[in-house]
């Protein structure tokens, strides 16, 4: 399991990489249907869960603006196109963005990393596929997330993902 620290007082309360990506998204989801908090209608995030696979896709295309530092590293952040949402990274945690949109990239990179490292993913697995448009300045992709679901001690359903990563 890709175990990670939630910040403190952060949004994010997953404690698995896996699970934070999926929450995240579905945190992005929520906001752009909330006209107050996306007054433009932009859609960047698909979240679908599909219960006969027991899997969630996910697909994204969040722009950004490319920026050089003064050592000469790019670094890619995220457009932040949603007014107001209460996102917070929190404090102490694994990850560090302060928005939810650059939180997004980072969390996929992160896994993207996981997923490269034959110790981390000793099967082999490639359920998330990101990349960055230098010409489009879009940080888009894709993943699918084998989850399970079971249902709590109040009758609602619990959906958790997969842990595939170590």
């Amino acid at each position: 399991m890709t175990s990670i620290t939630p910040g403190t007082n952060g949004t994010l309360k997953s404690i698995t990489a896996e699970n934070a990506l999926v929450e995240l998204v579905a945190i992005l989801k929520n906001g752009e249907a909330n006209t107050t908090v996306n007054p433009n209608k932009r859609n960047y995030v698909t979240l679908d869960f599909n219960l006969n696979t027991g899997s969630v896709a996910i697909s994204f295309n969040i722009p950004t603006i490319p920026i050089i530092t003064t050592t000469g590293s790019i670094e890619i952040s995220a457009s932040e196109y949603l007014t107001n949402l209460g996102f917070s990274c929190g404090i102490g945690g694994t990850f560090k963005s302060s928005t939810a949109a650059q939180s997004l990239i980072e969390i996929a990179s992160y896994l993207q990393a996981k997923e490269a490292d034959s110790i981390s993913n000793s099967q082999g697995n490639n359920y998330t596929n990101f990349n960055y448009d230098g010409d489009s300045t879009i940080f888009g992709g894709s993943a699918t997330i084998p989850f399970t679901i079971s249902i709590d001690s109040n009758g609602k359903p619990v959906i958790e993902t997969t842990e595939y990563l170590l």
